[in-house]
C-alpha cells in the first residue's frame, strides 16, 4: 500500500477525513462533508500532532488538512488566509474562526471535552501543574529546540550557527533533565496517575531526538512516560498517521 493510501485509511479509521491540500479526498462520500465541527491544519511530523493527538482522544468529529511543509504550503497564499502566521498546527471552530498555537488548540479542546479527561477542571487542584506544564514544554522546551533545527533564526552569521545549535542541544538537556527528575519523583505521568494533555505534547517533543541524542536512554522516565502514551489507542493512530513508529531505546 502507498505510503498515502495507508495515512487515509488511518484516518477513515479515526472517523475523520484526509484531505489532500484543499480539496476533499475523492473517499469522502458527499453526504457527509457538512458533519465536521472542527477543521485540522496540519503537516507530517510537525508540531500540529500534538493537537491531532488531543481531538483524536476527545473523540471530537474533525477532519484534517494536510499543508505539506516540505512543499512550503504553510506559506502559499491559501493557507496565509487560514493563518497569516503561516505556521502550524490552526484549526477552524465550529463557528468558523481559527485559532493557531498547540498548546492553545489543546487546551481549547480538552476544555470543550471535559469527559475525556484531557484536563483538570478549572477548580481541580491539579490544574495549575497542568497550566504550568502544558506552557513551559510549549513556551520554553519547543523554542529551545526549534533554535537547535533553526539556528539560522538567531543568527545571520555563517560561522554561528554551530554555535547557536550546541548551546540550544545543552538547554535542551537541561530541561529535560528536569522533566525527568519531576517524572521519577512522582510520575509516570505529569500529573502523576493522571494522563493530560501535556502528556501527548511531551510526547510529541520527545520524537524529535535529533536535538538530544539517546533521549529515552539519558532520560529513561520520560522513556516510561512516552511508552505509556503511545500504547494509547488514540494516541497510536494519529502516530502511525505521521510515521511515528513504537518508542525504541
Amino acid at each position: 500500500m502507498h505510503r498515502d493510501d495507508a495515512r487515509r485509511a488511518l484516518v477513515n479509521q479515526t472517523g475523520a477525513v484526509y484531505k489532500s491540500a484543499w480539496k476533499w479526498h475523492p473517499r469522502m462520500p458527499t453526504q457527509n462533508r457538512g458533519n465536521f465541527m472542527y477543521t485540522l491544519y496540519w503537516s507530517h511530523n510537525s508540531a500540529s500532532i500534538a493537537a491531532h493527538y488531543c481531538l483524536e482522544e476527545a473523540g471530537a468529529a474533525y477532519d484534517v488538512v494536510l499543508v505539506d511543509m516540505a512543499k512550503n504550503a504553510h506559506k502559499g497564499a491559501d493557507f496565509l488566509k487560514i493563518n497569516p502566521a503561516g505556521k502550524l498546527p490552526a484549526m477552524k471552530l465550529p463557528d468558523g474562526s481559527v485559532i493557531s498555537e498547540c498548546a492553545a488548540i489543546s487546551l481549547l479542546i480538552a476544555d470543550r471535552f471535559p469527559k475525556s479527561g484531557l484536563a483538570p477542571a478549572a477548580d481541580d487542584p491539579k490544574r495549575g501543574p497542568f497550566l504550568m506544564w502544558l506552557f513551559h514544554l510549549n513556551n520554553t522546551l519547543q523554542p529551545a529546540m526549534l533554535r537547535y533545527y533553526y539556528p539560522d533564526r538567531i543568527t545571520t552569521e555563517a560561522g554561528g550557527i554551530a554555535g547557536v545549535q550546541e548551546k540550544a542541544k545543552e538547554e535542551i538537556a537541561a530541561l529535560w533533565s528536569r522533566v525527568d527528575a519531576h517524572l521519577a519523583k512522582s510520575g509516570p505521568y505529569l500529573l502523576g496517575d493522571q494522563f493530560s494533555a501535556a502528556d501527548a505534547l511531551l510526547y510529541m517533543l520527545s520524537t524529535w531526538q535529533e536535538c538530544c541524542p539517546d533521549l529515552y536512554k539519558r532520560f529513561p522516565s520520560v522513556r516510561r512516560l512516552a511508552e505509556k502514551v503511545r500504547a494509547r489507542p488514540a494516541i497510536a493512530r494519529v502516530a502511525e498517521m505521521n510515521d511515528v513508529g513504537p518508542v525504541a531505546a
